[in-house]
This record gives C-alpha cells, structure tokens and sequence, in this order.
C-alpha cells in the first residue's frame, strides 16, 4: 500500500520495484495523482492519462489488482475539503464521477445518492475498509463538533465493523490517525479528534478485535502505536512517498520511519497461526527492506 504517488519520471520504476512481488492487490490511499483543479477536467484527465500511459505503470496494474481511495490533491486543493453537502462545492460530482472512470472499486461509497470512494471488500479472512476523507469533510476550525466523514459514511463504517468477520479489520484513511504525525496541523485527524476518539470508542465498546489502521499523506513511511485508557493499543502504518521529489521528516513520537528514498507498505497476515499476525514492512524504491513489526491479534 501506499500514497504520494507524484509524476517524477526518474522515480516511476518504483512500480517495476512492488510488481516485483507478485502481490495479490495494492491499495492507492490517495494523492494517486497530483492535479489540484477540482473546477478544471481536462486537466484532471490529463493528470490520469499521464501516469496510465508509462510502461511501468501499465505493467504493474496488468497483472495487480488496483484499489484505490483519494485524498486532498485528486480531490481538489492542497488540504482542501468538501462539505456535509452533497452537491457543495458544485464541482464535487464532477470530480467523484471522473474519479469513478480510473479505478475498478467494487463500489463508490453510496453510488449517485451519497457519492464518495469508500467501499469495503475481503481477502481471504482479512476484511478492509477504505475511507473517503474528502467529500464530506468541514472546516474543523471553531467547530468541535466537525465531521470529516460525514452521517451517512460513518453509519456505514460502525455498521460494517460490527458485521465483519475478519480475523482482521483493516481500516484506511488517506489521512494519518495518530496523534502528532503532522503537528499543528487540522488536515490529520487530529482536526477531528471527537470523531477519531467515537470511532475508537466504538470498536472498545463493541469489542472489535483484530482491527489495524494504515493511511498515507506524509511523504515518509512510518510505524505508530496509539495507546487506549480502555480496549487494546491500536497500531497504525502509514506510507505516501511512492514516487515523490517532495520529503516530510521523521517524526519523533512514531516507532519507527523512513523517508531517504521513495517506498511503499507492505503487509503479510498470517491467520493460520494460534496467535494470528499481520507483519508491516517498509520497502524501499530499491526494494531494500529498512524497518519491520509484527502486531499479533
């Protein structure tokens, strides 16, 4: 998995690097592509067309399945939002529309009803939900009460993990969870710390186990553990420097990180053990292994 997939020609082999793997599917967290102008679709196609014309692109999504959520910069602005308003700003149909014509998701959030990009699938007892963080996301600023999920996206989240039988719960943001990851910064989720500490809440009180956070955004690769007064200690993995120039550095609060090259996430489960186990590798561009952990159920 990863995120911060920036066109830089020297750095596209990076796709050649993680096809390398044989991987049963990758997950595209956001920042897919960099385009920036939510009001102006040929560019944003342009933006799509570009990347979807280089060799090492095409060979990779031929024989890798691809699922994909955005973030801020295939959405609209550098940390831009939405509204809890369908149709506000007009041009969010637009984009969720075209977003809709790159990718071969299962679903798009709640089709022309409820646009968005989360969706839910399952591999093997593994079961992965994707986010949209975009679409219906307020301004937190002077408001605590702030969604960045929006009424309808949340109920479907709290509805499917309740429902899921995974042996784990991978839950996906285009945006980093833990506290700290981008300080002094709204755009984490530490803009909407009520509707992080209800989300967490809700897996505590409904005794969800088995549940594994990952994001992207930062132009690094890194390890976090969020301790919890109640329930377990959650763990989240974030990567979003696939192809890009730009580096954010290292944070101090995270257990590990990485942001000398480009790299990527990768995850191995292992649910046939007594004690299943999810294993989260960062790998370089030079598909060199700099950091790992094992988290067991």
């Amino acid at each position: 998995f990863g995120g911060g997939a920036g066109y830089t020609p020297k750095y596209l082999h990076m796709w050649d690097t993680i096809r390398s793997h044989a991987l049963p599917f990758f997950l595209l967290l956001g920042d897919n592509v960099y385009i920036d102008h939510p009001e102006r679709p040929y560019t944003q196609q342009y933006c799509y067309y570009r990347i979807q014309s280089r060799p090492e692109f095409r060979r990779f999504t031929a024989q890798t399945a691809m699922y994909a959520i955005w973030d801020d910069h295939d959405f609209t602005f550098n940390d831009g939002k939405g509204s809890t308003e369908i149709e506000t700003p007009a041009w969010k149909r637009r984009v969720w529309e075209l977003f809709c014509k790159q990718w071969n998701n299962p679903y798009y959030g709640g089709g022309q009803a409820h646009p968005g990009c989360w969706f839910d699938f399952a591999y093997g007892d593994v079961d992965f939900l994707m986010l949209d963080c975009r679409y219906y996301r307020e301004p937190p600023r002077r408001n605590p009460q702030a969604s960045m999920l929006g009424a309808h996206q949340k109920q479907w989240l709290f509805d499917k993990l309740k429902d899921s039988r995974g042996c784990f719960k991978v839950l996906a943001s285009s945006v980093p969870w833990a506290q700290g990851t981008k300080p002094g910064s709204l755009d984490t989720w530490d803009g909407h710390p009520r509707e992080r500490e209800e989300i967490f809440q809700f897996i505590t009180d409904n005794k969800i186990e088995g549940v594994i956070l990952i994001s992207a955004d930062r132009h690094r690769s890194d390890a976090w553990r969020i301790d919890r007064p109640q329930g377990y200690r959650l763990y989240e993995f974030e990567s979003s420097k696939l192809s890009n120039m730009h580096t954010h550095k290292v944070m101090p609060g995270s257990l590990f990180g990485y942001n000398k090259t480009c790299s990527f996430g990768l995850l191995d489960f292992d649910t046939t053990q007594k004690d299943p186990s999810v294993t989260y590798r960062i790998m370089s561009i030079d598909n060199q292994e700099i950091h790992r952990l094992t988290v067991y159920r």
